[in-house]
């Protein structure tokens, strides 16, 4: 297995020197029955940490690798509210919509599978593929949510007030894990946080990344939350034009 790929399956205990001095250096295993990752509270607030825990590989809590029939149909729709804004936006959300799909069906079969398998060199390359498609869902929708923001602020496009600070919302919260992704820096409104965002992975969340102390966040939480606001926007929409 490679190493990309064996350090998503195992989260980092050790000092950040040891990290950064090895770069391929060796992370302690994810415990299978006791992960810590980021949860969504009932105020939408990602910032609180819970120890999800399973039995026998059975998660005691709602899993978020599982995928509605019809989400991909929901990115569909949701994508001309983002048209409404400019038009090429629609096949660029739409295209999100399907790695987000795949990412979240990739999730659900490796949260499937037993130690051995997980492990296994197939896996591996699986699983380093998937990380690297998360990182790019992840700069892409950043970027359509900071245009989203920016024309909103700079009055090019009217939006709702709610709406356009959902927006701005989303993109601070985007912005905390793509800057140290993509600058491999830390973001100045969280000083303290890691310069880099180190991969791990939950069997209930999917892939995430660990950007603080107790801080994770989801690949699968950010799409849930741009979905949800492309789908209240659209709804918006329609009530003004009707």
């Amino acid at each position: 297995m490679s190493f990309l790929a064996e350090a998503l399956i195992v989260r980092g205990r050790k000092s950040a020197e040891s990290l950064r001095g090895k770069l391929a250096a060796s992370f302690e295993k994810i415990s299978y029955a006791r992960v810590r990752v980021e949860s969504r509270s009932k105020d939408d607030n990602f910032d609180r940490v819970d120890d999800l825990r399973s039995r026998n590989g059975v998660a005691l809590v709602r899993s978020y690798c599982t995928m509605p029939d019809d989400r991909f149909q929901r990115w569909v729709d949701a994508s001309s509210a983002a048209g409404a804004v400019e038009p090429f936006m629609i096949p660029l959300v739409q295209g999100l919509g399907r790695f987000d799909c795949h990412l979240i069906n990739e999730d659900a079969r490796f949260a499937a599978l037993n130690q051995e398998q997980s492990s296994s060199l197939h896996e591996g390359t699986r699983l380093t593929v998937r990380l690297a498609l998360s990182y790019f869902w992840v700069l892409a929708a950043y970027e359509l949510v900071r245009t989203l923001d920016r024309r909103w602020r700079t009055g090019a496009t009217t939006l709702p007030d709610e709406s356009g600070n959902r927006v701005a919302a989303l993109k601070r919260r985007m912005e905390r894990l793509r800057i140290p992704l993509a600058k491999m820096e830390t973001t100045r409104r969280f000083p303290t946080d890691n310069a880099i965002a180190y991969p791990t992975i939950s069997r209930d969340f999917g892939l995430a990344w660990h950007v603080a102390q107790d801080t994770y966040i989801s690949r699968r939480e950010l799409s849930d939350q741009l979905l949800d606001f492309l789908g209240d926007l659209k709804k918006r929409q329609t009530q003004k034009k009707t």
